[in-house]
């Protein structure tokens, strides 16, 4: 039998015209979700969008146009910008761009997500509490991935096998005793993106066909500094991005589908030189 979250996204997928609301702890996989939902979607061929706080909701709302627009943390947006979610979510309509005083129709998907309950915020006054019961249609609550031992291996092999083949290293097969032993012992606050990050740097440093517990950093030290981990992992994966398409940046932005502009700046950050040294 299916599990009934599983049966949502999958649901979810298919009635494409439906708003989505993905709740969850930060770093439990809301993204990841978003986009295959998107992928999986009739709207895979048009944009998915992330929206900005810093621009017109509005203007975004016409450039998703046969797409899903993504609204991260929706508790945390204004007031005014709720409202106009539940009026667009209404009418699926919006003033024309070119003539304001006309009204276009927009086909356009919304997927919220947030890490907050926003029925606590709603009945605080802080959320608008007709635009939760229409988000509510498909809601897909996230977990913690410490209550998720029963599936915790599945969930290990399968982050292997999308990093092994992103970083070309398809050769790696499974991980030791030692190495499990490690990740399941450990609690894992910062969750699947912690996991993933930890996965991503041990993937890089690796040198034989299976992890070894001497490839992961020491991520149980509760006074590691997590955002220097997330540094150095960004520099080390970039470095062998570059590295395994011989430094071409066009080559490494196909590749790894990075904006060449987005590269270019993280490299200048790093201080990683555009050519090989």
């Amino acid at each position: 039998e299916e599990p009934i979250e599983e049966l949502v996204v999958r649901l979810a997928a298919q009635v494409d015209h439906a708003p989505v609301l993905i709740l969850g702890p930060s770093g439990t996989g809301k993204s990841a979700i978003t986009r295959w939902i998107h992928s999986h979607s009739a709207r895979s061929t048009r944009p998915l969008l992330l929206a900005s706080r810093e621009e017109p909701l509005v203007d975004q709302l016409h450039r998703a146009q046969g797409g899903t627009l993504c609204i991260q943390e929706l508790g945390e947006w204004s007031r005014a910008d709720q409202k106009r979610i539940l009026d667009f979510l209404k009418t699926r309509s919006l003033p024309h761009p070119q003539q304001p005083e006309l009204t276009s129709l927009v086909n356009v998907r919304i997927i919220a997500t947030s890490s907050q309950l926003l029925e606590g915020r709603a009945q605080a006054g802080l959320f608008n509490a007709e635009l939760l019961e229409r988000l509510n249609v498909f809601r897909i609550e996230m977990p913690e991935l410490r209550t998720r031992s029963e599936e915790f291996e599945d969930i290990i092999e399968g982050l292997l096998g999308e990093i092994t083949r992103e970083l070309k290293k398809e050769h790696l097969r499974g991980l030791s005793e030692q190495t499990w032993a490690r990740l399941k012992a450990y609690d894992w606050p910062g969750n699947l993106r912690e996991l993933r990050n930890i996965l991503k740097l041990a993937v890089l440093k690796a040198e034989g066909s299976s992890l070894n517990a001497q490839d992961l950093p020491d991520f149980e030290d509760d006074s590691i500094d997590f955002n220097a981990t997330r540094e150095e992992f960004e520099k080390t994966y970039i470095v062998e991005l570059l590295k395994s398409n011989d430094w071409q940046v066009d080559r490494t932005c196909e590749a790894s589908r990075m904006d060449k502009q987005t590269l270019l700046a993280k490299m200048q950050r790093y201080g990683i030189a555009p050519a090989a040294p």
